[in-house]
């Protein structure tokens, strides 16, 4: 009897070593899937036109670090990178204050309409921003906004709020309400109940708003593209398009902006990661 339960714990641990291999060895394949092209283009950024066709695939011979220098003062990847930091800065900062606040108002307040405020707002998460670009585009016309910084924030933080307020919702109805019972006891008002107890709790949610909304906003191209016409105001991703010349393109110097304006949000993510992760099965665990 003793034998039979030794073999078949034996086999049940070999069972899990085998299925955690087989997971290590999917996960290995997914990263390199992932991993590669960043790879790729890494090592292309240091070649010119000519080694790049010859030899797509192999190490660059002579290392061109001249490509990083060309597309960051001619290629005006400088003056992008500005200007991604002050339409993604700024785009963030609304959206972390603001998203809390409805966030907070939603699952703890209660009032006429709360449900219908909110599913219309969710419903601003099924809307493709391509299917308002012409209405939005008149609008900023008409508020003399076209070519300012606010062409773009003003439409990210309005396409940024459903999911952000989502998230932030979600996370304030898995604490307990006994706790705003108590800081009411304890003489608190709604405010300071709100911002002196509840937004601490909720900063790994607030962490999750901040980060996506930052990768989002920072790689956006549509809005950047239609809204803004000016070069001295291009984000990253509009600028990028400027390499592509009439009758040549400089391979070399566009994989080194590309790698130029990918840096900062894989540093961000591979900093934050963990706070993403837990944000998210925290916040989407609660029941809504």
């Amino acid at each position: 009897m003793a034998g039979d339960l030794y073999s078949l714990e034996r086999r049940k641990r070999r069972k899990q070593q085998a299925g955690r291999v087989a997971l290590y060895v999917a996960l290995s394949a997914y990263a390199l899937v992932i991993l590669y092209p960043l790879f790729w283009v890494a090592v292309n950024s240091l070649k010119d036109n000519q080694e790049i066709f010859t030899n797509p695939w192999g190490l660059p011979s002579h290392p061109l670090w001249a490509n990083f220098r060309e597309a960051w003062s001619d290629g005006r990847i400088g003056m992008a990178f500005k200007n991604s930091v002050i339409v993604t800065g700024l785009s963030v900062v609304i959206l972390a204050l603001v998203s809390p606040m409805a966030g907070y108002a939603l699952a703890r307040l209660r009032f006429a309409g709360q449900k219908t405020v909110f599913y219309l707002l969710l419903s601003g998460m099924f809307i493709a921003p391509i299917t308002g670009l012409i209405p939005l585009l008149k609008l900023l016309r008409n508020l003399d906004l076209v070519n300012s910084y606010f062409a773009l924030i003003l439409p990210n933080v309005a396409y940024g709020l459903p999911l952000s307020v989502f998230i932030m919702r979600s996370f304030f109805i898995g604490i307990p309400k006994s706790i705003d019972d108590a800081t009411m006891v304890d003489g608190l008002t709604r405010w300071q109940t709100y911002w002196i107890v509840m937004l601490p709790m909720a900063l790994p949610a607030l962490y999750t708003v901040i980060i996506l909304q930052t990768v989002y906003i920072w790689n956006e191209f549509l809005f950047a593209l239609v809204f803004v016409r000016a070069p001295e105001l291009f984000t990253l991703p509009r600028a990028l398009v400027t390499f592509k010349g009439t009758f040549i393109t400089s391979f070399g110097p566009l994989n080194a902006a590309v790698i130029l304006s990918a840096i900062p949000t894989i540093i961000l993510y591979a900093i934050f990661s963990d706070k993403i992760r837990r944000g998210m099965s925290m916040g989407f665990s609660a029941k809504g």
